[in-house]
């Protein structure tokens, strides 16, 4: 492959807050962000959203200190990228592989600053959101568009989706397996981060594309002896969302082995660290819930790093 120094790879994610006094910041700006939740009219929604954090902010801290004080994004994504950017480098791509988060830095504005005085023209964006959705992927993007022309950039189609990718699957799939060798008759809960229920009905395709992945992986495993279930997590704020909870989903396994694979998260952070590891283990346990596994996020699987490689280079062109 030849080099291409004027093209730059740019690993998208959500962010999160490294240090206490970054939760406040981060929650705001995820809050007035309207591809992720509409808060009452548009330009209510700042003010909304101030109301909503100063109410949340001290749980939300307290949260982050659980799990050692801020979230582990950065390093976590970081792992990710060096990955991702070896094996691009094997393959003869020689451009910059960098990361864009959506709410805390790196920021766009800023890593396209530092792109432009390298001579980068091109953008080739790859989401690590494995399911297409216009409130994840799809506000990054949109960013994006809005920035990319202001330094001159070109932004180029790139990897927006691997909800059935092969190799995806089957990082999912092997770590899935060892849990099931320590709890064979164990009910597999897949727990996906949920969307705003009017999101769907207007066509985003994020649902589809999580019972796209299911259907994907119950051909790979077959029948199961504990049976699996969908939940959805992550829920904030008073509109309807996607159902059924993960809650009222571990409400009908008492007595059982339950393991829970996150299924639309490919890092750790605080809702796999906090949410899952904390209050939902507590919750199974004040349910009955006899034993409680949780599957790691993808990570650096050496088959999640080929899913992002393979679909790099063909976007790329290789």
């Amino acid at each position: 492959m030849d080099p291409q120094p004027t093209t730059a790879v740019l690993l998208l994610n959500l962010g999160g807050p490294l240090r206490k006094r970054d939760v406040k910041p981060f929650l705001l700006e995820l809050f007035r962000d309207r591809d992720i939740i509409r808060l009452g009219p548009a330009l209510l929604q700042p003010l909304i959203a101030r109301l909503i954090v100063a109410s949340r902010l001290k749980t939300v801290q307290g949260r982050y200190a659980e799990i050692g004080g801020g979230s582990p994004i950065l390093r976590e994504t970081a792992r990710q990228a060096s990955g991702l950017r070896s094996a691009l480098r094997e393959a003869g791509f020689t451009g910059p592989v960098r990361l864009v988060f959506r709410y805390t830095s790196p920021r766009a504005m800023g890593v396209l600053e530092s792109l432009k005085r390298s001579g980068v023209r091109e953008l080739v964006p790859v989401t690590l959101y494995p399911h297409a959705c216009r409130a994840t992927t799809g506000s990054s993007l949109r960013e994006l568009e809005r920035l990319a022309p202001r330094f001159g950039m070109s932004l180029r189609p790139g990897l927006e989706a691997y909800a059935t990718d092969e190799d995806y699957l089957d990082a999912l799939e092997e770590r899935l397996r060892e849990a099931l060798a320590q709890a064979p008759e164990a009910t597999v809960v897949f727990s996906a981060h949920s969307l705003p229920q009017s999101q769907i009905d207007a066509g985003d395709p994020y649902e589809r594309e999580i019972h796209a992945t299911l259907e994907a992986l119950a051909s790979r495993l077959g029948p199961l002896p504990g049976g699996t279930r969908l939940g959805y997590q992550s829920k904030v704020g008073p509109v309807k969302w996607l159902e059924p909870s993960l809650e009222s989903v571990l409400q009908t396994l008492a007595g059982r082995d339950v393991i829970v694979v996150p299924i639309s998260f490919v890092g750790e952070h605080i809702e796999t660290l906090h949410e899952l590891d904390i209050e939902y283990r507590e919750l199974a346990e004040r349910l009955g819930i006899r034993r409680w596994i949780r599957v790691p996020a993808p990570g650096v699987h050496p088959a999640f790093l080929r899913c992002l490689t393979r679909g790099t280079l063909a976007a790329l062109g290789a």
